[in-house]
């Protein structure tokens, strides 16, 4: 006889979390033989997945039916519907494919059993032509000079409904960030849109890194408005701006300066140190080791 679910608020978001968090990732990983296919391995790819399904109800993407972050707002009906279709795609009472599938087709996305999605495959011109945009946008958000031809006007990437997103909150605050700092970025006067960027950015964990493409795609935005939000961050370093890195692996920028071929500036070494102090690791060539942090909720 199996143990009774979790009926409590507080149990029943452990048990999420600690699955589309821990268990989820770890079976793609080491391709359990429950699932035919693994198609993706990231906790946020487990959590869109069965958050659209439960939440979305295969309509819509999650975030247009309940506020963010998830786990927080969620009733104890919801969490256990999450739980549950977690504890099939583990089992294989539930096919991951077929749910991946569904998630991305609501968001507009082709899947992967389709066609492949525009210009992200590596060898594609117009996917290298995107990737040279993208981080000449961040460079000139950082305070570099971007490539001839990159420029895009910031204002309609930080508009369009930006008000009525909610901001990110973390769940449990980091050890460099506390539920002050938390607090005092949501009173800021700064504007929405920066308060999304900062309350994302200081969930990222010590020893990990992220990139601004990735919050981007938290966010909704692009890696050029997140690059230019972060600029003059006035709750540094409690708010860790330097754990924000280039998409290639490069150091990126920091306090005005790019991390590039032509040598590091003294505010780039001190990003440098600073990550490496908290164990994130580079190669002989200076780009970073390890994956990408995307836990972000």
């Amino acid at each position: 006889m199996s143990p009774a679910p979790p009926t409590s608020l507080p149990l029943l978001r452990t048990t999420w979390t600690t699955l589309y968090t821990t268990t989820l990732p770890a079976l793609a990983l080491s391709h359990a033989p429950t699932q035919p296919h693994w198609p993706v391995h990231l906790d946020h790819c487990f959590a869109r997945i069965i958050y659209d399904a439960v939440i979305g109800a295969g309509l819509a993407p999650w975030p247009t039916r309940l506020q963010s972050p998830a786990v927080a707002h969620m009733s104890a009906a919801q969490l256990q519907a999450c739980i549950a279709m977690g504890e099939g795609i583990a089992t294989g009472r539930v096919g991951l494919t077929e749910a991946d599938e569904q998630s991305l087709a609501v968001r507009c996305k082709q899947g992967k059993q389709g066609k492949r999605k525009s210009g992200t495959h590596a060898g594609s011109e117009r996917g290298k032509r995107k990737r040279g945009e993208r981080d000449g946008d961040i460079r000139a958000a950082m305070g570099g000079a971007p490539p001839v031809g990159t420029q895009r006007p910031l204002e309609a990437e930080e508009e369009g409904g930006e008000a009525a997103r909610p901001l990110p909150r973390p769940v449990s605050p980091s050890s460099d960030t506390d539920r002050d700092t938390n607090a005092l970025i949501a009173s800021s006067a700064l504007s929405h849109f920066r308060q999304r960027v900062l309350l994302a950015l200081a969930q990222v964990p010590r020893g990990r890194y992220t990139t601004y493409a990735a919050l981007a795609d938290f966010l909704g935005s692009a890696p050029r408005a997140v690059g230019n939000a972060m600029r003059n961050n006035p709750f540094a370093p409690a708010v860790p701006c330097h754990r924000v890195l280039a998409a290639d692996g490069g150091i990126g920028g920091f306090g005005g300066e790019w991390g590039g071929k032509g040598g590091e500036g003294e505010r780039i070494r001190k990003k440098r140190e600073l990550l490496r102090s908290e164990g994130v690791r580079f190669d002989g060539r200076g780009r970073v080791v390890g994956g990408v942090w995307r836990g972000f909720v």
